[in-house]
């Protein structure tokens, strides 16, 4: 493989910034997710309606062997989380690692549950719904499941949804749907919004075209402005027919009414007829919009664009990690952004298959990768585009993996899933900022 005299100058940057700045793993304390069972899956991180930062995830009953979504309130003081709270409307839910279950909390304090279950039925083996459920009292009773999606055919799937509250106190949300068959190459994108005392509305379609099994990115900010991120299919003319599976993006200022046109985050020109399973990461701060993913397209790894204010186009890439994989990024008060991944250290063998394989084949949503490899959670600062500061999180003995992170008083709140001896699990630690 060549590599551009850039390419290498940068590897030399980030290997000196490393040594300089790398935290000792020691250093960092990590904490396994108590009061759950020997399967607690595909982590989430957000915020409720009091500032409080929330853990999400999905777990499997020991009795019933059913999947059920949970969340849980941190409690910085102890930095423990508080009992965990079942969604019961979601007995039998199925998740992946990339399409996480999730809750969001209106302004008002309702709760809004987003989870995805399976047709089990069908001939499609990943036909499927997306479904919501609402709480009142504080996730004391739930309301029946409601499909979030206005078609409800029964032989596709929908699925790798993202959900956020908006500015003015209301739930967003976009997913990928199957509803066009085979007019279309992969899925559609889709985008809904509850109302003031109510659930989900009318759909609308953001866009045709989207690669089915990446990870969809919502976010909004601030100023009440809507960012959206995804992995879409084209067919250049310079590709002859070939498929390119790239990153693109788009807002909206009037709450989902209208959105921008859509444009690359990058042109990374990544040809491949099939899934990544890795999706976008967005943080939006005072300097612009900030795209964190990963690409094969050249050299592959993750890398960093900067979509500056008044800005039409983002800013050329540059890579952050060359074995990085599923980031998440999140801007800081300082201007400042956190982004955490796992990087690969050592490939496990075939027969060595690790609970979230078995996991994954289960879930007809899901898509088994082979064997999980032995991998580490990192974090790295980007101050000024620019690293700032880069430490490991864990040390990679087992495979760890699909970290999320949130801010949390005066430092940052990290959860990964980690698999152990065919148990896999949920840590989580705490880094404190300077």
């Amino acid at each position: 493989m060549k590599y551009t005299v850039q390419y290498l100058l940068a590897l030399l940057f980030l290997f000196i910034l490393n040594s300089c700045s790398e935290s000792k793993t020691e250093a960092i304390k990590t904490y396994q997710l108590e009061n759950t069972s020997s399967e607690a899956l595909n982590p989430y991180l957000t915020h409720d309606n009091k500032g409080n930062a929330v853990l999400c995830w999905t777990e499997k009953n020991m009795v019933d062997s059913l999947y059920r979504l949970k969340y849980a309130v941190y409690d910085s003081l102890t930095n423990k989380f508080n009992p965990p709270i079942t969604v019961t409307s979601s007995k039998g839910t199925k998740s992946s690692p990339e399409s996480m279950n999730k809750v969001a909390f209106k302004s008002d304090g309702t709760v809004i549950a987003v989870y995805s279950k399976a047709f089990e039925n069908e001939k499609s083996p990943y036909a499927g719904a997306i479904c919501y459920s609402m709480s009142a009292d504080k996730g004391k009773s739930w309301l029946n499941s409601q499909y979030i999606h206005s078609d409800t055919a029964h032989h596709y799937g929908r699925n790798y949804f993202d959900i956020a509250t908006l500015k003015n106190g209301e739930i967003a949300a976009i997913w990928l749907d199957g509803r066009y068959g085979k007019a279309d190459s992969g899925s559609a994108i889709f985008f809904d919004r509850t109302e003031k005392g109510k659930g989900f509305g009318e759909n609308k379609l953001i866009n045709r075209n989207t690669c089915e099994c990446c990870r969809t990115e919502l976010l909004s900010d601030g100023d009440g402005n809507i960012h959206i991120a995804y992995r879409s299919i084209t067919y250049p003319q310079s590709g002859l027919g070939k498929q390119v599976r790239d990153m693109v993006y788009t807002s909206s200022s009037d709450y989902g009414k209208t959105f921008s046109k859509i444009q690359p985050v990058s042109k990374d020109n990544w040809e491949i007829e099939g899934c990544p399973h890795t999706g976008p990461s967005l943080a939006v701060n005072k300097n612009g919009a900030h795209a964190l993913w990963f690409t094969a397209g050249g050299n592959s790894g993750l890398y960093y664009a900067h979509l500056p204010i008044s800005a039409a186009v983002f800013n050329p890439r540059f890579s952050v990690s060359t074995n990085g994989k599923h980031p998440q990024m999140i801007a800081l008060k300082d201007g400042s952004l956190a982004m955490v991944w796992e990087e690969v250290t050592e490939q496990t063998s075939p027969s060595n298959k690790t609970k979230s394989d078995t996991h994954d084949n289960k879930m007809k949503h899901g898509h088994s990768h082979g064997p999980t490899p032995v991998s580490r959670i990192r974090l790295n600062i980007l101050k000024d585009a620019k690293l700032h500061k880069s430490m490991l999180i864990t040390e990679g003995k087992q495979p760890e993996h699909h970290a999320v992170i949130t801010s949390v008083n005066s430092g940052l709140l990290l959860a990964w899933v980690k698999e152990n001896k065919g148990k896999v699990g949920i840590y989580y630690s705490f880094v404190k900022m300077e």
